[in-house]
């Protein structure tokens, strides 16, 4: 017996909450905007790193493992969840470029990351040869401007510049007039329009 009235004293409780529900509902508000901080943890990640290569830190020979750890949870794991609110919201666009950008900054950490370590997994000596030879060979270009400090420079300068406009556009897009912000910056759209000149 009493448990029997425990569980219909539950039941109006749930009824009453039921019912309060039904009275106020959520008024939704607005969807997640993850792109600020997708474009921000990817600005600050390619900034760090990009300061190495281009030496303003530290001499351009040294290893970018200092930027790592950025790579791994800034770059790498809240870009992936900025991806995966922009997937949820529908914007395949952001979504896309977040989760491949988060891979790609995971895949640099872990290759820095000495807890990883890929070459004790292959244990036949022919597998890693010829993995080492394609290696070798699809990237023989590159290994050309490899050790070359003004190519590498030059990379960290684009870099910076990159980690510059990424900035923007996130503050741009956390920046919406009437939402959080006062005024609105100006987005440029590089796409071309459908519109036709008239011919003079």
């Amino acid at each position: 017996m009493a448990a029997d009235s425990k569980s219909q004293v539950t039941y109006q409780r749930f009824l009453e909450f039921e019912s309060l529900m039904k009275k106020y509902p959520s008024s939704g508000g607005q969807p997640y905007n993850a792109a600020p901080i997708g474009f921000c943890a990817f600005a600050l990640t390619l900034f760090v790193y990009s300061m190495n290569m281009a030496g303003a830190t530290v001499p351009v020979n040294t290893s970018p493992s200092m930027a790592m750890g950025l790579a791994l949870f800034y770059g790498g794991l809240i870009q992936f969840l900025a991806g995966l609110f922009e997937l949820r919201i529908g914007n395949n666009y952001h979504a896309l470029l977040f989760c491949s950008y988060a891979g790609y900054w995971f895949g640099l950490g872990a290759l820095y990351a000495n807890t990883f370590s890929f070459y004790s997994l292959v244990t036949d000596v022919t597998v890693q040869y010829k993995a080492l030879m394609l290696t070798y060979i699809l990237f023989t270009a590159s290994y050309f401007l490899l050790w070359d400090q003004g190519t590498t420079r030059a990379g960290g300068a684009i870099g910076i510049f990159t980690s510059v406009i990424l900035w923007y556009i996130g503050f741009a897009s956390l920046m919406k007039k009437g939402d959080n912000s006062y005024f609105d910056l100006p987005v440029f759209v590089l796409a071309p329009t459908d519109e036709v000149k008239p011919s003079p």
